[in-house]
């Protein structure tokens, strides 16, 4: 069975959407196109690149996460992410998008038309960096005429270049909150602000898919990369048990 999945962001709860992609090839499922923004949009890279959920997985564990944001005297950001984009190109040969099998579309926003983009084709690496720049955290990727932040900004689940495509339309929100009882430091309320802001644009393009996989990972904080295994566990648990009726 065709499907075509969509990715949504969560920073590193997005270590979930492996776990859901474990579960999508053991049930025998065809990935025929992925959609993502943020890191929905490095999962669907990483996997059109050739890496299994498990490579995957291991390469969250083995990274040194803080070691690739380059702090900056703030102006557009308080990082860089220069030493991100050397990072990626050690990892993803592919040098443009329509050269991904399956296909990838990645969202970004850009701030000058605000309006957000779905790119099929491209340069990889400043299309997928731009996609992840969290607003006031990472400074904007400028590519061509645009200058790219976070595709969930606008759009956390970007459904809508695959609303045509051939198969099911499975949506992965990984971007579930709860109440906290203190707000943590700078970059804990910065994340948190800006992931309550796109919880709006969530629930309206979930009636868009034709399922709908939300891991039980509301206790987890977008900076959990500690917990990669646990993440997995729980995506692959969710998708499991969704999917498995469908077939």
């Amino acid at each position: 069975m065709k499907v075509n999945l969509i990715l949504s962001g969560g920073a590193g709860r997005g270590i979930a959407h492996l776990g859901v992609l474990k579960a999508v090839e053991e049930l025998g499922f065809e990935v025929s196109a992925l959609s993502g923004s943020s890191a929905g949009a490095i999962v669907s890279v990483f996997y059109a690149e050739g890496y299994s959920p498990k490579a995957m997985l291991e390469i969250v564990k083995r990274t040194k996460w803080i070691s690739l944001f380059r702090p900056k005297i703030p102006r557009s950001g308080l990082f860089s992410l220069s030493r991100s984009e050397k990072y990626l190109r050690e990892f993803i040969e592919t040098e443009r998008i329509e050269d991904l099998k399956p296909r990838v579309f990645i969202c970004a926003t850009d701030l000058l038309s605000a309006k957000s983009l779905y790119f099929s084709d491209g340069e990889l690496t400043p299309i997928l960096l731009g996609s992840c720049a969290l607003p006031g955290i990472f400074e904007p990727v400028r590519y061509k005429e645009f200058a790219l932040i976070d595709g969930g900004v606008m759009n956390n689940l970007p459904v809508e270049p695959l609303e045509k495509s051939e198969g099911l339309k499975i949506g992965v929100d990984v971007n579930p909150l709860e109440k906290v009882k203190r707000p943590g430091g700078l970059v804990s309320i910065l994340l948190r602000s800006f992931f309550l802001a796109v919880r709006s644009n969530v629930e309206k393009r979930k009636d868009l898919c034709d399922v709908v996989i939300v891991p039980d990972i509301v206790k987890f904080s977008p900076l959990d990369v500690n917990r990669a295994d646990e993440l997995f566990e729980l995506g692959y648990r969710s998708a499991i048990n969704v999917l498995k009726n469908l077939l």
